[in-house]
């Protein structure tokens, strides 16, 4: 089978094992951590949070994340290498943009974002040679011009490299569905887009009719169910949904994660520490609450399989 590009190099698909598809290690706008340290408490203070996290998460049977920190987000390649080669987890790292484009990049073409999305992808990323595996795009209650923009450069830099995308939606609103048919418009394959942070989402039909679609569903926000800013959906609930599109014939179409950053700049210490008392166990909530609750609820070891590996192997990879 096919390799997969990761921040320490490629990786065979079989050797993915267990991945979680939206994650972060650092999120924060451009150039904070560079130019202002002091605020994350330090470069090396942030890849030794990023090591013990990581090594927590495989410890709970963890073998790959997809960093989904665009350039936007604070991106940093070399920063995701180190803290991948010392925790011993793979790391994919992603191109695309998220929600607080520049006026520099509200500046730019569909062309010239497409051009810059597939050099992350097959020649490097912040002037280094490690390449991208995934696409990252973002929109909120609607899909505002710009981000139909960078929808547009997505799926040209995806038809180019066979790059998945994922997005991050606001799924209360039913992003997903614009996402989806400007993707499709674009010429995306679904299989290779995941509508993200799906599980914010009370509306077990419209995630079954994008799955119905061939899109994949992005179950990424299952800690956050425990906050209340994140909508109605408690914890239980978003296992609940799982549940309910396995049994509706789309277990093969759901993707796992936390989108839990380990360390996000984008929110206040005291939100920081809420996220925290929310979710002590960080990247194994996952393998130590959601997989136990899924079994409980009958989900057999056969499909519990399938959401951890083979699912996203198969977006990744399109296999």
């Amino acid at each position: 089978m096919a390799g997969i590009e990761s921040v320490t190099g490629t990786v065979a698909v079989e050797d993915l094992g267990f991945v979680l598809v939206h994650e972060h290690v650092v999120a924060s706008s451009p150039g904070i951590v560079s130019s202002w340290p002091e605020v994350c408490g330090g470069r090396a203070g942030l890849i030794d949070r990023g090591v013990q996290a990581l090594r927590e998460a495989r410890a709970a049977g963890v073998s790959t994340i997809v960093d989904c920190t665009t350039f936007d987000l604070g991106r940093d390649a070399s920063l995701l290498a180190q803290v991948s080669a010392a925790s011993g987890v793979t790391i994919v790292g992603s191109t695309g943009l998220w929600l607080d484009p520049s006026v520099t990049l509200r500046a730019r073409s569909a062309d010239q974002l497409a051009e810059r999305f597939e050099r992350d992808l097959t020649e490097g990323m912040d002037g280094t040679p490690i390449r991208a595996g995934v696409i990252k795009v973002a929109s909120e209650a609607r899909v505002e011009p710009f981000a139909q923009v960078v929808l547009a450069a997505a799926a040209r830099a995806s038809i180019a490299t066979s790059a998945p995308i994922m997005t991050h939606t606001a799924a209360r609103h039913r992003t997903g569905e614009q996402q989806a048919d400007l993707l499709e418009g674009f010429g995306a394959d679904p299989r290779r887009v995941a509508i993200g942070h799906s599980d914010d989402s009370a509306d077990v039909d419209y995630l079954s009719r994008l799955a119905a679609r061939g899109y994949r569903i992005a179950m990424d926000r299952l800690p956050n169910g425990a906050l209340p800013e994140y909508g109605g959906q408690t914890v239980e609930d978003r296992v609940d949904m799982i549940v309910r599109l396995i049994e509706r014939g789309y277990g093969d179409r759901i993707l796992l994660s936390h989108d839990d950053p380990v360390w996000a700049g984008l929110l206040t210490d005291s939100q920081q520490v809420q996220h925290k008392v929310a979710n002590p166990l960080g990247l194994a909530f996952v393998s130590s609450t959601v997989l136990p609750a899924l079994r409980s609820r009958g989900v057999s070891p056969e499909v519990i399989h399938q959401l951890t590996v083979g699912n996203p192997r198969q977006w990744l990879a399109a296999r």
